[in-house]
């Protein structure tokens, strides 16, 4: 290849200077997203409401000489969020990338086993979450015309799931949020895109549904199949995707 021409892919893929936050980065999705986006030059601010697990994050970028810092955050609290938004600013001067990943399942219900603290409990993390971390760092990105929005969501929010209503509900409000907003936003030169992710090898799916999916699935995808989704949505490469589901799933669900 013409090295002008591989500079030019290149240029288009990398995140040399910018700043990204991502949420959910103790584990799974977040945790290979972090580290993707750090290897393509990202400063990466990680958070998670586990602190042991996003200091490992963080140790394992920086040790490969890779800029990251960790935050513990509970994504149910919108001080707590904007406390870390301000101390991004803080030490980085800016925000250029949301990763809204910072989730919970709902454990296999069927309906007649979500009460309304139960569903409330999905809602707040899995939907309000992604609400409050927008609002936190939309004024940084209007104020400079630029930002790359990508909130994971999940196949079960598109095809529909086997049980756990309050979280395909919830995973559904967050592509509803997503599309409206890239239309609010489409003359702010902010994108907001969604990956909704099929079954995927993370910690949360040992915990509930993965032995009985293994025998569904000829494949089941690794964090960093959804990790490559999400940084193409937040990179230049995708400068005209706006309102996008993008569903990494392996076949398990065709559109």
């Amino acid at each position: 290849m013409d090295p002008r021409v591989a500079r030019k892919v290149y240029d288009f893929f990398k995140f040399e200077g910018k700043v990204a936050i991502i949420t959910g980065a103790g584990n799974g999705i977040g945790k290979a997203t972090a580290i993707m986006m750090a290897g393509l030059g990202a400063r990466v601010v990680a958070c998670d409401i586990e602190t042991e697990r996003v200091n490992e994050t963080v140790t394992e970028i920086t040790r490969d000489g890779l800029t990251a810092m960790a935050f513990t955050c509970d994504i149910t609290q919108p001080n707590q969020i904007q406390s870390l938004v301000d101390r991004t600013l803080e030490i980085f001067g800016t925000v250029d990338i949301l990763v809204n990943n910072g989730a919970t399942l709902g454990g296999g219900k069927l309906v007649d086993e979500v009460d309304e603290p139960e569903f409330d409990r999905l809602i707040d993390v899995n939907l309000k979450g992604v609400y409050h971390f927008i609002k936190a760092v939309l004024p940084i990105m209007r104020a400079k015309q630029y930002g790359k929005i990508v909130s994971v969501s999940s196949v079960a929010a598109i095809a529909g799931d086997f049980s756990d209503i309050h979280y395909s509900a919830a995973k559904g409000g967050v592509i509803a949020m997503s599309k409206t907003l890239a239309r609010e936003l489409a003359q702010e030169k902010i994108n907001v895109n969604v990956v909704a992710p099929g079954l995927t090898n993370t910690r949360m799916a040992h915990e509930w549904e993965f032995p009985s999916a293994l025998e569904r699935f000829h494949r089941i995808g690794e964090p960093e199949d959804m990790a490559a989704a999400i940084c193409f949505l937040a990179s230049d490469a995708a400068g005209y995707f706006s309102g996008q589901v993008i569903s990494p799933n392996g076949g398990e669900y065709m559109q």
